[in-house]
């Protein structure tokens, strides 16, 4: 299984904000990558509130554009 799972580093530990399908003891592999704080919190809203869409935007747009 793979998933990206958003985590935040306090005092020595990863502290995971999602939960996660894991039984105790169980090993994973960790790659860490640094994101902007402010951008994600962003994209996170947005794709918030648009979870339910099930149309692709653009094409809705470009359709109504002709």
């Amino acid at each position: 299984m793979t998933k990206s799972i958003r985590a935040v580093y306090e005092k020595g530990v990863l502290k995971l904000l999602e939960n996660v399908d894991l039984r105790d003891g169980e090993e994973v592999k960790v790659i860490i990558v640094r994101s902007s704080y402010g951008l994600s919190k962003v994209i996170e809203e947005i794709s918030r509130e648009y979870r339910d869409v099930n149309e692709d935007p653009l094409k809705v747009l470009l359709e109504s554009r002709r």
